[in-house]
């Protein structure tokens, strides 16, 4: 299908890298008016300057911080002073500090900063103008791992729990004002958060491999684009029907099963 966004208003956050950016791409790319959220400049004006080489519609107003409310209304004070609404909000910024050096209450800020509290800061800069305008879609990203884990990350599962428990109240809250607010649960996507477990001398090809045989039904590590479809379709009328919904998106976990921790463990699911 083509022009299933055509004429609306997207802001990605986290829209940079990795399921952000597949993200802000398919958007684009069925007509939407991409406003890319990012911290990394470089990497935002050639993500805007390639879609709109690309016949699509992308901006880029500089660094967005979502730990920083003064950050996030610039981008959404630009964002209607060009468009003059806002129509989705998909919202991919996160990030893990589990397993940092710093103390377990520092790590315990950041993430909170990073995964929660930035993306509430996000939703409710965007919401009045969606309440005004009486529609808007908001996708908020958790992870398989807030209530189904392979393997511990406290910190970071329980800041993505805390999105998903955003998502059902405000949900409830904004399904009159023809608002609808969705969660994606990814399971392993390969991304750039890997790298940071990479720094930390893990063996990201065997830690991946491991999870593909072990742990996900499908056998595969899922792609941006494995996450970029579901986005579109929670952002499009096909979900015209749909709020409060947390939708896993990882291969078959989290639905046909997970064996927690079994490829750190070195065990062989049973019952297959």
């Amino acid at each position: 299908m083509k022009d299933m966004l055509k004429g609306q208003v997207a802001i990605v956050t986290g829209g940079t890298s990795g399921m952000g950016e597949a993200v802000a791409r398919i958007y684009a790319s069925e007509g939407a008016y991409v406003v890319i959220g990012g911290r990394r400049a470089e990497k935002g004006n050639a993500l805007a300057a390639a879609l709109n080489g690309a016949g699509g519609t992308a901006r880029y107003y500089g660094p967005l911080d979502i730990t920083s409310e003064e950050s996030i209304k610039a981008t959404v004070d630009a964002t209607i002073a060009e468009f003059g609404k806002i129509d989705i909000l998909a919202a991919f910024a996160g990030q893990t500090f589990d397993g940092g050096d710093l103390s377990l209450k520092e790590n315990f800020g950041l993430t909170m900063d990073a995964n929660t509290l930035g993306t509430f800061n996000t939703v409710f800069a965007v919401l009045p103008h969606m309440k005004e305008q009486k529609s808007g879609k908001i996708i908020i990203c958790s992870s398989n791992g807030a209530f189904n884990p392979t393997t511990p990350a406290y910190l970071y599962h329980m800041a993505k729990a805390a999105c998903e428990s955003l998502t059902v109240n405000l949900a409830m809250d904004v399904a009159p004002l023809g608002i609808r607010v969705n969660c994606l649960k990814p399971g392993p996507i390969e991304t750039p958060f890997w790298e940071e477990l990479a720094k930390q001398g893990a063996d990201i090809d065997s830690l991946l491999k491991g999870i593909a045989e072990h742990e996900v039904p499908m056998g595969r590590i899922g792609k941006p684009d494995d996450i970029a479809g579901p986005a579109l379709f929670l952002a499009s009328e096909l979900s015209s029907y749909i709020t409060g919904l947390c939708l896993y998106v990882g291969g078959g976990i989290g639905y046909v099963y997970s064996h927690p921790q079994s490829f750190i463990l070195g065990k062989t699911p049973t019952g297959t």
